[in-house]
């Protein structure tokens, strides 16, 4: 598969915005750590010293022997324990579900950890008492976890909907390009006009300009070659038609059976000649564009026209079907011209030997020349509008008379197909016309 600006960038944005999400997660990850370790950390610092306080002060009325009313707790969940100690470490006071054993924390003021609990130890002014300040088991851990859950929830719902703004913002991109792809996709080889660089983007002006100075050498280029192939056929024209009568001249005074034949000969190759001058004058004036020059024309009435043209140039039968009415159509008489003489010529010199060619022209313009031939390869049939490509090399021809038919058919817009087989028996090749657009206008009007 070859590579797409599109996809690497696509990807490429992808990834860099996993990249800073995961950035951003880390770090909220770590800043919240800071600070719930930071919050707990002080409120076990100042809840044990509020305990010592009091613990010591029932302590010392305890001692009094003064009674104070005290309200008992009822059950509840204790997410603090303490215990309390005298200098020498035995226990005082504990909180109710506090263990009796000491806690794993020695009596030193400050901050212990264990793998899963933390503690604080505070003593009282004069060392007499210390306390042993424990929170629940997970409790910390808990916390942090269920507010980076609600703190990543969002960022999480976020991420879809990123990749999928970043995923419209990429076909946003691409579609100027995929303008310029398609104007140049669609165009037809003849058509070189310049492109509008106008509403191009800055990064494709260079690239528009590119083309279109391409087009304009290439387009001077191909009108040198039309001129010169159109120019060269039409002074061949008269020499060769001399040529050819002088050869008549000279095959009535010879009177040497040989020299007669070799004039002959030469005779024929003059005329295989001049068939070339006249497609090279039909290649120049389809390349032309011709077939632009669109007009209301009779199509059953030419082609009735060109079938008996054939029949003076050629012994072979033609079998001519179409509508008891007129065929109108839009397009140009001569282009059109061109192209139906080229397909009866084709189909007469490739047809077998006292075969008929049958023609039909249907009333939704539907144009059908058959011959009977040996079937053609499908190698050789999907290449058979290419110049100089010949379906039977041992026949006589220029090999680009179905070209001519391709460029013209092309510049109208006409739909045509090649068959072969196209018989039952397993030989034959059928070329069909459609002319839709024109015949719906007309049928309209």
């Amino acid at each position: 598969m070859r590579p797409s600006i599109a996809r690497k960038l696509y990807y490429s944005l992808i990834l860099l915005l996993l990249a800073l999400w995961l950035g951003v997660v880390a770090s909220v990850t770590w800043v919240l750590e800071y600070e719930t370790n930071e919050v707990f950390d002080s409120s076990l610092q100042e809840t044990s010293q509020r305990i010592l306080s009091l613990a010591v002060r029932e302590l010392q009325l305890q001692e009094s022997n003064r009674q104070l009313p005290l309200a008992e707790p009822g059950d509840h969940d204790e997410y603090l324990t303490y215990q309390l100690f005298s200098q020498d470490g035995a226990m005082l006071m504990r909180s109710h579900i506090a263990p009796e054993t000491a806690f794993a924390a020695p009596l030193k003021v400050g901050f212990y950890k264990t793998d899963d609990q933390h503690f604080y130890v505070e003593s009282s002014k004069d060392g007499a008492y210390w306390i042993k300040l424990a929170e629940r088991k997970g409790h910390r851990k808990s916390t942090f976890y269920s507010t980076l859950r609600l703190l990543l929830l969002p960022l999480g719902a976020l991420l879809p909907l990123a990749i999928l703004a970043v995923y419209f913002a990429v076909r946003t991109v691409q579609k100027s390009i995929f303008k310029l792809d398609n104007e140049l996709s669609t165009r037809g080889s003849r058509d070189l006009h310049p492109l509008d660089t106008k509403v191009l983007p800055r990064e494709l002006m260079g690239l528009g300009n590119t083309v279109n100075l391409l087009m304009a050498r290439l387009k001077v280029a191909l009108e040198a070659e039309r001129t010169f192939t159109a120019n060269s056929a039409h002074e061949l024209r008269t020499p060769i038609a001399s040529a050819m009568a002088q050869l008549d001249v000279l095959r009535e005074e010879l009177t040497c059976p040989s020299a007669q034949a070799r004039v002959a000969d030469a005779k024929g190759m003059m005329e295989r000649l001049q068939q070339m001058t006249v497609k090279l004058l039909q290649l120049a004036r389809a390349e032309s564009g011709a077939a632009f020059n669109v007009e209301k024309m009779n199509l059953s009435a030419l082609i009735e026209m060109l079938v008996r043209d054939l029949s003076f140039r050629s012994p072979r039968s033609v079998q001519f079907a179409s509508p008891k009415h007129a065929v109108w159509v839009m397009g140009d008489l001569d282009a059109l011209g061109i192209v139906i003489q080229n397909l009866l010529e084709n189909a007469d010199r490739y047809a077998s030997p006292d075969s008929p060619l049958q023609i039909k022209l249907s009333a939704d313009a539907t144009l059908s020349i058959r011959n009977d031939c040996a079937a053609i390869p499908d190698e050789i049939l999907k290449n058979l509008c290419d110049r100089f490509v010949r379906a039977d090399q041992t026949k006589s021809g220029s090999g680009i008379g179905l070209s001519i038919v391709d460029t013209i058919l092309g510049q109208c817009g006409r739909q045509f197909s090649l068959h072969s087989p196209c018989y039952e028996n397993g030989r034959g090749f059928d070329i069909r016309i459609a002319f839709p657009a024109a015949y719906e206008q007309i049928s309209n009007a």
